[in-house]
């Protein structure tokens, strides 16, 4: 799954599914405590009021604005269709994820031990590396 956050509704986050098939849900809501509910994006978001939108990539805008008539056709083929992948040029800024809610925690609090396994180890090969050249310089 490749899912990106894209707004929020008071203490929950909504997801916008990208690679959702037709009749899929496309849409998921993550709860304070975790839990994924999956939905119909385009059903629960004009159905919902007080949804503060992301709007801070041009898929952001491309998703949320009302599209005008010169690309209303290319909108519905990429999200209601879904018969028209995303353009590289909205999908090159978009940070996605693919798992969500407390699988996604797990997930990030590994990588978080990895990264600073690695950054410890690279800072213990600079030390050894300047170590070794002073002591080379020595003899």
């Amino acid at each position: 799954m490749k899912a990106v956050l894209v707004g929020s509704m008071g203490d929950r986050k909504l997801y916008y599914i990208l690679d959702a098939d037709i009749g899929d849900d496309d849409g998921a809501v993550v709860t304070s405590d975790g839990r994924v509910i999956m939905l119909n994006f385009f059903s629960l978001v004009t159905k919902t009021t007080g949804i503060k939108r992301i709007m801070n990539t041009p898929f952001h805008k491309f998703l949320w604005e009302s599209p005008d008539i010169n690309i209303k056709k290319l909108w519905a083929e990429t999200f209601l269709k879904k018969t028209r992948p995303l353009d590289k040029r909205f999908t090159e800024t978009l940070i996605t994820v693919s798992q969500l809610g407390s699988k996604a925690s797990k997930s990030r609090s590994i990588e978080k031990k990895v990264k600073s396994f690695l950054a410890e180890t690279n800072d213990k090969q600079k030390q050894y590396n300047k170590f070794s050249k002073l002591n080379t310089k020595d003899i």
